[in-house]
C-alpha cells in the first residue's frame, strides 16, 4: 500500500482515493495540517447545528449520520465506512472569502455524526483543505467526482426507500456496508440494533427479523453476535437489484426467489 510522506498513515487525500500518481506529492503537503483521533463507539465527532469547520476522513470503523427532528425523535440517514468522508457541505471557496480564509462561514452541521464502532478518523480545516484544491486541479477533479456520486448514492437511496420491497431494502443496506477493497469473506461490523436498520430502512422490526431470517435460511448470510458475514455476494447483489434468479442447472440447487 502506499504510504504518504505526511507520515500521518495514508493522508487525507491518498487513502480517500482523490489523489493518484503525480498529485500525491501536493497530497503531502498536508504534512503538519492533519489531526489523527481514535474514538470509541457511542462517541459524537460532531453535532447537527455546530459550526462545520472540517472535512473528516474515517480511516476505520463505522460512523452513524443522524438529524434530530422537532419533535426529539432521531432520524437515521446513513451509514459511514471506512475511506469515506464527511463534512462536505462547507467545503466552498465563498464560506473562505466570508472569513478571510476559514472556510465555511456560519454553514453549520445539517446532521449529527455518532461513532457505531471504535473509529479512525483523519481531519483537516476546509481552509486548508481549499488551499491544496487550488494549487491542484487533479485533485479537485477528483472532489467533483466524489461528490457527484454522493449524489447518486443519495438519490439511489431514496429511490430504494420508496419502491424497493423489505428483502430489497435489507439486501442493498448490508451491501452498503462491504467496503470496496474486501475480500472475498465479506464479514461486516453491523452495530445498529434491528430497530435502527428498520427505523433507517422505513420497515418495522418485525419485517427486518424475518428478512434476516431468510437470509440465513438461504444460505446467503451468517450473523455472529455484531457481525454479518455475506456468504453469497453475487446472489445477495441480485435480491437488491430485484433480479430473479437465473434458471438453475440440472443438478444444482436452486437459488431462493424473493
Amino acid at each position: 500500500m502506499y504510504r504518504c510522506a505526511c507520515q500521518v498513515g495514508e493522508c487525507v487525500l491518498c487513502e480517500a482515493r482523490l489523489a493518484s500518481g503525480p498529485a500525491r506529492e501536493h497530497a503531502c503537503e498536508v504534512r503538519g495540517l492533519l489531526t489523527r483521533q481514535t474514538h470509541r463507539p457511542r462517541e459524537i465527532l460532531f453535532r447537527q447545528g455546530e459550526p462545520s469547520e472540517h472535512l473528516f476522513l474515517l480511516g476505520t470503523g463505522q460512523v452513524k449520520l443522524m438529524s434530530n427532528l422537532p419533535d426529539g425523535r432521531e432520524q437515521i440517514l446513513g451509514v459511514r465506512i471506512a475511506g469515506q468522508l464527511l463534512g462536505f457541505e462547507a467545503l466552498h471557496p465563498a464560506g473562505a472569502a466570508e472569513r478571510g480564509g476559514a472556510a465555511g462561514g456560519d454553514v453549520q452541521h445539517p446532521y449529527t455524526a455518532e461513532t457505531l464502532t471504535t473509529v479512525e478518523v483523519c481531519r483537516i480545516r476546509h481552509r486548508d483543505m481549499l488551499a491544496i484544491l487550488e494549487q491542484n486541479p487533479a485533485v479537485s477533479l477528483r472532489v467533483i467526482e466524489r461528490l457527484r456520486q454522493e449524489l447518486d448514492q443519495a438519490q439511489v437511496l431514496i429511490r430504494d426507500l420508496g419502491l424497493k420491497s423489505a428483502p430489497e431494502k435489507v439486501a442493498s443496506f448490508i451491501l452498503s456496508l462491504v467496503p470496496d477493497d474486501a475480500a472475498r469473506a465479506d464479514i461486516l461490523l453491523m452495530p445498529l440494533s434491528r430497530l435502527e436498520i428498520a427505523e433507517f430502512l422505513g420497515l418495522t422490526v418485525e419485517t427486518v427479523s424475518r428478512v434476516f431470517a431468510k437470509f440465513r435460511r438461504d444460505d446467503l448470510i451468517r450473523t455472529p453476535r455484531g457481525r454479518v458475514e455475506v456468504l453469497n455476494r453475487a446472489h445477495l447483489s441480485s435480491v437488491a437489484g430485484g433480479i430473479s434468479a437465473a434458471p438453475t442447472p440440472r443438478g444444482e440447487r436452486a437459488l431462493p426467489a424473493y
